[in-house]
């Protein structure tokens, strides 16, 4: 059995302004562009999750909604999480093993640095600092995410906005 875990940093989001929380920081429109084509990519890819989670900061929930849209996902299968705005690699390491094992294809949007850490702490590649808008596609042989650990994952792919410009 295999599980596919899609990990995304959200998409570009403005500078945090005076008196603003960091939560609420809107995505910028070249944000917004990205996650269109990061959900094109997804769906050019045949990898649609059969769920999504997300934090529950402004950026990622826009990202999440864009991309949704571009991949006609159904939002009754989005799961927003105020645990992944600032968790920790061990935080978000013990969401994935929590996840519902009937799911085989799962999208994470998550916020720097702690997304790019997890990506290579679950696969011990070298993915360096995800852009925003970056996406890593990990695949397991487990059939229960509690049985993920520590480089077990196979690095299938690193994508980011820029690379699908031309796409």
């Amino acid at each position: 059995m295999q599980k596919l875990l899609q990990l995304m940093r959200h998409d570009q989001s403005a500078e945090k302004q005076p008196g603003q929380f960091d939560k609420d920081r809107e995505l910028t429109p070249t944000g917004v562009k990205e996650a269109l084509q990061i959900g094109a990519f997804i769906e050019r890819k045949k990898i649609l999750p059969d769920v999504i989670f997300t934090s529950k900061a402004t950026r990622a929930v826009m990202t999440c909604g864009l991309l949704s849209d571009a991949i006609k996902f159904d939002t009754e299968k989005i799961f927003e999480d105020d645990e992944l705005y600032n968790a920790s690699v061990r935080t978000f390491y013990e969401f994935i093993g929590n996840i519902d094992d009937m799911y085989s294809n799962v999208l994470c949007i998550g916020h720097n640095p702690v997304i790019s850490y997890l990506a290579e702490y679950l696969t011990r590649a070298e993915i360096g600092d995800m852009t925003t808008g970056g996406l890593v596609i990990i695949r397991f042989t487990v059939s229960e995410w509690k049985q993920i650990t520590q480089g077990s994952g196979e690095f299938i792919e690193y994508v980011e906005p820029k690379m699908l410009m031309n796409d």
